[in-house]
């Protein structure tokens, strides 16, 4: 899990995050005689988490009100890498000054491994909430300042079956996290891939569905049947379809696979896709969940991925 005395953020790194200069960034420390992490050498001096939020959220200005807060991950193909994009986006939106909840709704838990939680049944899940009557405040764990979690086990296997039972089995979270949606800016959900109870409860909650599709021809290819399944569900519950942004993946430009794929993407998903965007494939997407750190606080200031990365933060602040 994140340390908050050990881990920070170069100059660079915020001065990317806030869009601004790394000079503006160097004024403002200087100006407020801000104190890195003490370390041996000078070079890629590093500030503490606390403190490098702060310095991002002041330099980043005046926030507007979030209209648009519940942003779903979602994709019923496995694969595709929406728990590492959902981390990433969600880790650095809160990174940036916002508040935000960030929701494990599938049962392998991999982004509350990544949230630096243990993959056992210790961990109280939105199991817990909808069937066991649990308290939010007992079941939302804080990751660092700006960010909380509700994490997962395969506790969430069990839920099916209790919501079928349920009355309303589609809007038992939109029920259980209003008493909390005042607290945050953002609630970020990242969803199993299957089409499920929970997942339609999910989709049904958010104010965006974020579909991340990987670059390749059977991920492309899966999506006329998600797009399918996606209208008739909200065609027959009678409510207004959230909005739908698509997030090409793992894209390489020297093969030929990918680009074909983007093309199609591009050619039939034009009004949900950000013109010209694409997470570009890298290892550093990897490292990051394998140490359990977002990209901000390890990676170089030239790193693709977190290049990619802060763009669709920025993005999803401005779409809410």
């Amino acid at each position: 899990m994140i340390n908050i005395k050990k881990d920070g953020m170069t100059q660079q790194i915020m001065a990317l995050l806030a869009d601004v200069s790394p000079s503006a960034v160097s004024r403002f420390i200087s100006g407020n005689q801000i104190d890195r992490i003490k370390s041996e050498g000078q070079r890629n001096l590093r500030y503490p988490l606390d403190v490098s939020r702060r310095i991002v959220s002041s330099l980043l200005g005046k926030k507007e009100k979030i209209n648009k807060q519940r942003h779903v991950f979602y994709n019923f193909k496995g694969g595709t890498g929406k728990t590492s994009i959902c981390y990433q986006v969600s880790s650095h939106v809160a990174l940036m000054g916002y508040k935000v909840l960030v929701i494990d709704a599938d049962p392998q838990a991999h982004l509350s491994t990544s949230m630096g939680f243990l993959n056992d049944s210790d961990n109280l899940t939105l199991y817990d909430c909808i069937v066991g009557k649990q308290s939010l405040k007992n079941v939302i764990k804080p990751i660092y300042p700006g960010l909380d979690c509700i994490p997962s086990n395969l506790s969430l296997t069990r839920l099916e079956v209790e919501l079928n039972n349920m009355p309303k089995r589609e809007e038992r979270v939109s029920m259980e996290l209003a008493a909390v949606e005042d607290e945050y800016d953002f609630i970020f959900i990242d969803t199993n891939p299957t089409i499920s109870i929970l997942n339609r409860n999910i989709i049904t909650y958010a104010d965006t569905i974020n579909i991340v599709c990987e670059t390749q021809p059977y991920s492309v290819n899966g999506l006329k049947i998600l797009m399918e399944d996606l209208e008739q569900f909200f065609f027959h519950m009678r409510i207004e379809k959230p909005r739908i942004n698509m997030i090409p993946n793992k894209y390489e430009d020297r093969t030929a696979s990918s680009a074909e794929s983007l093309t199609a993407l591009k050619t039939y998903y034009s009004n949900y896709l950000k013109e010209n965007f694409a997470i570009r494939k890298s290892e550093d997407i990897v490292a990051s969940a394998k140490l359990g750190k977002p990209l901000a606080f390890f990676v170089k200031k030239n790193s693709i991925a977190f290049e990619d990365i802060v763009e669709l933060a920025h993005d999803t602040i401005n779409a809410s």
